[in-house]
């Protein structure tokens, strides 16, 4: 059994469904199981749409999810003429979804619980979408509802699947099907609580979802479709001579991901690690190529595997001294500032000042406020951090040396070890990090007689 993930940019329309479907029919021997994405852009859609409800202005909601039903049933009629049991089902999702949005409107605010149930639309329309695009090509596809697979805690917006209680549901409700000869079609990003409240795994938890389903399944492999060709030695819009990755460890791709590479979600390795499963990353558009393979081992000799950056950041200092050493301060402190998907990329204590290396993003101002509680506070924004990646750096001195030459005369502010040995970040101003980025590269990967150091 494989899980085979795609995401929004492999099911944004009926030609790409297609494409998928094709894929997914070549592989029916190796007894697949699917998790879509929403359409592309279609959750930004439907943040904007609760917000426009939140906004009380009725007409334009109601345009805006006009939009929206427009959207998925023009592909539903270009995928599969004449399936009006298909159009029926989307639309209940979408009456569903205005009813929703009515409410929001009616009471002027939208909680956390309420703005998943919104944001969990986009994967249910596409599940629809998608299983019906295989049945044509052939392939039995069937959906199910993660909400009843996918068990999670309540923490609404960025909920943590309950791994014992997914593979119990995965097993009853999933494996069958599969034993049977169907393919099953799950929305990725989505679970629900014991109590079957819908929650969301935060943004681009469809790969997680992914990784989730394959550990819960004991899949042979978990791959990860998307739209480029895998894991890259740096940003290909940013390094035109970047170039595909064949392999890398789990560190180096949770590294990667945590440091700003968009192929991957940060937290989407996590399951994958734990149960030892492989990962493939794939091209959608691009299925011949072979992409990047993720796994426990990789490269024996210790070398810089790919150059990532993730900006805009922002250090705030605080100044508490003594405080450092009293149990459950740091704790506190960070707390304090925990955001989904905004947590602390860096947290560098020090005897007097504690350094918080955080995402520069309005939602965290009051976070920023609640620290002077604690002591002076200091914030120094425009920041970048570009991280060298690869296995074993942390015992590689003259990787760094390197790394460090590489740099040249681009300013840096703070050198950041990653917790497992297998980054070094560099902090430097925003505006310097695709300078820093390029160089890097250039010296790193761009050799002369073509001379491969990684």
């Amino acid at each position: 059994m494989i899980v085979m993930k795609f995401g929004g940019t492999s099911v944004d329309g009926p030609e790409r469904m297609r494409g998928v479907a094709e894929i997914v029919r070549g592989r029916l021997p190796e007894r697949p199981v699917i998790v879509t994405s929403a359409m592309a852009g279609v959750t930004n859609q439907l943040q904007r749409l609760t917000e426009t409800a939140l906004s009380g202005d009725r007409a334009a909601m109601e345009d805006e999810a006009d939009r929206l039903a427009r959207r998925h049933r023009e592909t539903a009629l270009a995928l599969a003429p004449g399936d009006a049991a298909l159009v029926e089902r989307l639309d209940a999702h979408l009456r569903e979804l205005r009813v929703l949005l009515r409410g929001v409107r009616l009471l002027g605010t939208a909680t956390p619980r309420s703005s998943d149930q919104v944001l969990g639309y986009g994967e249910l329309l596409a599940q629809e979408l998608l299983a019906a695009a295989l049945r044509i090509a052939g392939a039995p596809g069937q959906v199910v509802d993660s909400r009843e697979i996918v068990i999670t805690d309540d923490h609404f917006g960025s909920a943590r699947p309950q791994l014992a209680e997914t593979r119990a549901r995965a097993r009853e409700r999933v494996a069958p099907l599969v034993e049977a000869g169907t393919v099953p079609v799950l929305g990725g990003y989505l679970g629900a609580t014991p109590e079957g409240i819908p929650t969301t795994l935060g943004r681009g938890g469809s790969d997680l979802s992914g990784s989730v389903l394959g550990l819960a399944l004991d899949a042979a492999a978990i791959e990860i479709w998307t739209d480029v060709d895998g894991l890259m030695t740096a940003d290909p819009r940013v390094v035109p001579a970047a170039r595909v990755l064949e392999q890398a460890t789990f560190r180096e791709a949770a590294e990667m991901a945590g440091f700003g590479a968009k192929v991957l979600h940060p937290a989407s390795i996590d399951p994958a690690i734990h149960g030892g499963l492989p990962v493939v990353v794939r091209n959608s558009l691009a299925p011949e190529r072979p992409g990047t393979r993720i796994g426990a081992t990789g490269s024996t000799a210790p070398a810089v595997r790919a150059v990532a950056s993730r900006a805009p950041l922002q250090l705030v200092a605080l100044r508490a001294p003594g405080r450092l050493r009293e149990e459950g301060f740091l704790a506190d402190v960070l707390r304090t500032v925990d955001r989904p998907g905004l947590q602390p990329v860096a947290v560098l204590p020090g005897p007097v000042w504690l350094e918080l290396l955080i995402p520069a993003d309005p939602s965290l101002a009051p976070a920023l406020d609640a620290l002077e509680r604690y002591g002076e506070v200091r914030c120094t924004p425009g920041l970048a951090l570009v991280a060298v990646v690869g296995e074993g750096l942390a015992d590689a001195p003259a990787q760094w040396q390197r790394v460090l030459a590489a740099a040249g005369g681009i300013p840096l502010r703070r050198l950041v070890q990653g917790p497992h040995g297998a980054s070094l970040g560099l902090l430097t101003d925003e505006e310097r990090a695709k300078e820093l980025v390029r160089a890097l590269h250039r010296a790193l990967f761009e050799c002369a007689a073509g001379e491969d150091r990684t």
